[in-house]
């Protein structure tokens, strides 16, 4: 109950206050908590000092991920605010004709991203501009947490596919009736929270990743499109759609699905070697931690 309550303290506040003010309150909490927990700024620290390959990292860059994290949960808690008109204004976007061609192809698009920028505003930007966007997300332990954030993507147009409230053969159907819709089933796939990946180097270290993103293009033949919602300085966004990834041919089915996924991971690491502080881990990316983070 307690973190509900943060969330709709936070949430009302944002909503209210001008976004600039809002920031600025964020960026302060930001900064109070990069402080006080010492476990959460240690990992944050690790996890650049992979991506950076040096071993010292500056306490600034340390700060500015908590900084970032924290005015992307100010875009998440104003999603009601947002209109096709304030997306023109706000958010410049690359390579869309990749994600339409896909579309026009019937197939369905499978849409990748990372724990970057702000992957909840590019689902909520592409929902809006007339994509139908389903996003497979994590169940929070909390249900009036887990009902705030359902709300929240709602406002938008997101629909919430939530892997842990149905069985592994109902999950898989329903992204399967997705694909088979011709609409977006929206993935993360820098974190494998369920031990079902395959091991690949990321930064000079093993890490599993998920094959889910592989798996399905390979079973519908819908292409992996790639999008990242990227933070300028000025604090405007730009969503960038790289050019789709398609399965194989003539290779084995798990041949297949490791060449694709490793194509996923280099895409993947190559926004977060340029976006280091846009990048959100507070636990240790390389340590496998099973559940929800938030």
């Amino acid at each position: 109950m307690f973190f509900y309550l943060l969330y709709l303290i936070g949430s009302t506040a944002a909503f209210i206050l001008p976004t600039k003010f809002s920031y600025w309150v964020a960026c302060r909490v930001a900064d109070y908590s990069c402080w006080r927990f010492r476990a959460d700024r240690e990992a944050v620290r690790s996890n650049l000092s992979a991506v950076l390959q040096r071993d010292h990292v500056p306490v600034e860059m340390v700060r500015d991920v908590f900084r970032n994290f924290g005015m992307y949960l100010v875009d998440f808690f104003r999603f009601g605010h947002l209109t096709p008109e304030k997306i023109k204004e706000a958010v410049r976007i690359e390579g869309l004709e990749h994600m339409r061609g896909v579309l026009a192809a019937g197939r369905g698009a499978i849409g990748l991203t990372a724990h970057l920028g702000n992957f909840e505003l590019a689902g909520a930007v592409l929902s809006l501009m007339g994509f139908p966007v389903n996003a497979v997300v994590l169940t929070h332990q909390n249900p009036y947490v887990d009902n705030f954030f359902t709300s929240q993507r709602s406002q938008v147009g997101v629909k919430g596919i939530p892997v842990q409230r149905q069985s592994p053969r109902e999950f898989f159907k329903t992204c399967m009736s997705v694909l088979e819709n011709n609409e977006i089933l929206a993935l993360v796939g820098d974190r494998d929270f369920f031990n079902h990946g395959i091991e690949l180097p990321l930064f000079g270290k093993s890490i599993k990743i998920p094959t889910g993103p592989a798996g399905f293009s390979i079973k519908t033949g819908a292409p992996i499109v790639p999008g990242f919602m990227i933070r300028e300085k000025d604090g405007s966004y730009r969503l960038i759609l790289e050019k789709p990834i398609v399965a194989p041919e003539g290779v084995a089915r798990e041949e297949a699905m490791r060449q694709m996924t490793e194509k996923c991971l280099e895409v993947m690491a190559k926004y977060i070697r340029q976006y280091p502080t846009q990048w959100y881990g507070f636990r240790e990316f390389w340590k496998h931690v099973p559940g929800v983070i938030l």
